[in-house]
């Protein structure tokens, strides 16, 4: 096997362990950044962000967005050292809802759920349980305990925590014990990959490659970025069943070479992996001729079907100063239902318009998804406390299933060229609508007792921006995104825009296959990187025969 890593090694270095535990075979990782030992911006989890437009970092450049004002975002922060984003990202790990992974399979994908997934995410997961002085709920048999991943709570919740608890729940929300095991609606604490002995970060890395890199059939190759994908074969297209060779790459001296190998394993994220495949000959037929490409397979839906979760900073000052030291974070998760408390009526006139490049298939799984009651609004609840001065309370709300859709393609045949990203944020108007309800709902919950006792002012939005039209003009100019992209190699029927199979083959050839959060074909209720992890560990199962989920 040849492992390309791009900017989602979490991946990558998960199946390379699981594949190498058969001693006949041999794997050959190629990962386009170092191995990131003795960086503190990496290990050192209070460090969160520090890494962002290093050498660890791609830091992809983004097109504007011309449905909020021509926005231009930072460049978007993507790991280029070993184990990918799982080195740099903000180090939650927690799971989608039951609801949401059951629709994959909704979708035509045999097999995967969210029993296959939830037993997949358990069998990587080792949960360290919070002790019983840190004023943390859970349950334990929603947890793996014997995994190669160490995950946790990060330290003791404040009591101001139970404060926002009681509020969300007078608000007419509900608590949950722990959002790991399928239901993720309501307020509780989320787990971080992070060993809790000494605080460090969780990485692929850590968990699955430092302490088996001894072994002789696992190799990886670092400074070295792949361009294409050699095909050995291609006089069989017509029937489907282009035979990849290897692949070309440029090593740490400039130098291309080539790695052959009976299988390709792409894993190089959502702004990697279509890149990789298009300058191979795999794309828009339209496209890769306009570029001198020859078309190896005509698949439309390469690079296609960009989601991104968009949130938005809203913060308040609170009237005291309180210790929140390593705090851990809480969320809460509501429907559509719960956030509008049921004025529902332009909502469902928004999302029953079929939304522009979206599939009918997938404007239908969005429409059951509300009609189900499923989690469509996350809550990320912050507390810092400065220095000098009070504590602010950061609330930051997220529209957890945006219609709107983005694309990521190639500009050049040069294959270490940076691909052109366009988000289209608020393309579809139920995206921004739904963002400036979640804002409203948060100034709602933020005005009930007893969260209300401890606030002395709002900070922003300003006191009084609170229409659904003065909050979406906030939203256009303070909205960011979460660095949960998705979909730009979907996992789904080919005639509805799918780039690989339920076995995770690209649609066209024998032997290449795609294994990051490209292929996730609905976005999850939570930060991706729980669910990276399961789509790995259950890609491990298809591949070598053991049932992994």
């Amino acid at each position: 096997y040849i492992m390309f890593n791009r900017s989602e090694a979490v991946i990558g270095l998960v199946l390379a362990n699981r594949l190498t535990e058969d001693p006949n075979v041999s794997v050959l990782v190629i990962e386009a950044g170092g191995n990131g030992l003795g960086n503190v911006n990496i290990s050192d989890i209070s460090l969160v962000g520090a890494a962002w437009g290093t050498d660890i970092d791609w830091a992809f450049p983004t097109q504007p967005n011309y449905y909020a004002n021509n926005r231009v975002l930072s460049p978007g922060p993507r790991g280029k050292v070993l184990g990918g984003s799982s080195a740099i990202n903000g180090d939650v790990y927690e799971r989608g809802d039951a609801i949401e992974y059951d629709q994959w399979e909704t979708l035509g994908n045999s097999g995967w759920n969210f029993n296959s997934l939830f037993n997949a995410s358990k069998r990587g997961e080792q949960f360290y349980a919070p002790g019983a002085n840190e004023n943390i709920d859970y349950d334990l048999a929603d947890h793996g305990t014997t995994g190669l991943l160490p995950t946790s709570y990060g330290g003791t919740a404040p009591e101001f925590h139970n404060t926002v608890i009681q509020g969300v729940v007078n608000a007419g929300g509900v608590e949950s014990q722990d959002q790991a095991g399928g239901n993720v609606t309501g307020i509780s604490h989320v787990t971080n990959a992070r060993l809790p002995s000494n605080s460090t970060r969780s990485t692929s890395a850590t968990g699955y490659y430092f302490p088996y890199s001894y072994r002789p059939n696992l190799q990886v190759s670092l400074y070295s970025t792949v361009t294409k994908i050699n095909w050995a074969s291609i006089s069989r297209v017509s029937s489907g069943q282009a035979v990849a060779s290897g692949v070309e790459y440029v090593d740490s001296n400039g130098n291309t070479q080539t790695a052959n190998a009976t299988t390709v394993i792409l894993s190089g994220g959502p702004w990697g992996t279509p890149p990789i495949l298009e300058r191979s000959g795999v794309g828009n037929t339209t496209l890769l001729t306009s570029l001198g490409i020859q078309t190896v397979v005509d698949l439309p839906g390469v690079g296609e079907n960009l989601n991104e979760q968009p949130l938005v900073p809203m913060q308040w000052q609170l009237n005291t100063s309180l210790p929140c030291p390593g705090s851990p974070f809480l969320l809460n998760v509501e429907s559509l239902q719960t956030t509008l408390g049921g004025n529902v009526s332009k909502l469902e006139s928004l999302l029953n318009a079929q939304p522009e490049g979206l599939s009918t298939e997938l404007w239908n799984l969005h429409q059951r998804l509300y009609e189900q009651e499923g989690p469509w609004v996350e809550g990320y609840i912050y507390l810092a406390s400065p220095a000098d001065g009070p504590s602010t309370l950061t609330w930051y709300p997220v529209n957890l299933h945006p219609l709107s859709r983005g694309y990521v393609h190639i500009v050049s045949s040069d294959g270490l060229e940076y691909p052109e990203i366009q988000y289209n944020f608020f393309q579809n108007p139920l995206d921004l609508y739904i963002m400036a309800a979640a804002a409203q709902r948060v100034q709602q919950i933020v005005s009930t007792p007893p969260i209300s006792d401890w606030i002395a002012a709002p900070v922003a939005p300003a006191a009084g921006v609170s229409s659904i039209d003065d909050l979406s003009e906030f939203i256009k100019e303070n909205f960011l995104y979460t660095n949960h992209i998705q979909g730009t190699a979907l996992l789904a029927p080919r005639e509805i825009g799918g780039v690989v199979d339920a076995n995770l083959k690209v649609y066209g050839t024998q032997n290449v296959y795609v294994v990051d959060a490209s292929v996730i074909p609905v976005q999850p209720a939570a930060h991706t990187q729980a669910t990276v992890y399961a789509l790995a560990e259950r890609a491990a199962g298809l591949f070598t025969g053991a049932k992994r989920g």
